[in-house]
């Protein structure tokens, strides 16, 4: 399998999910760092709020889901 990076426009952990959901192995943050800095960190609790949330064990278990 090719691995998919999802990249462009990512500034919430909801943004990220979208990504993960459609096939993204991975994300990439960009310029959303300089707006703010803590950011990375806030998507990262948020991806495993959501996966509490919904009862996944692992976020392998979300990619490519829809």
């Amino acid at each position: 399998a090719i691995p998919v990076v999802g990249i462009g426009g990512i500034v919430s952990a909801s943004d990220a999910i979208e990504f993960l959901l459609a096939g993204a192995s991975a994300i990439q943050i960009g310029v959303g760092n300089f707006i703010d800095p803590a950011l990375s960190l806030k998507i990262v609790e948020g991806i495993n709020s959501y996966l509490d949330a919904n009862k996944f064990s692992a976020l392998k278990d979300i990619i490519g889901l829809i």
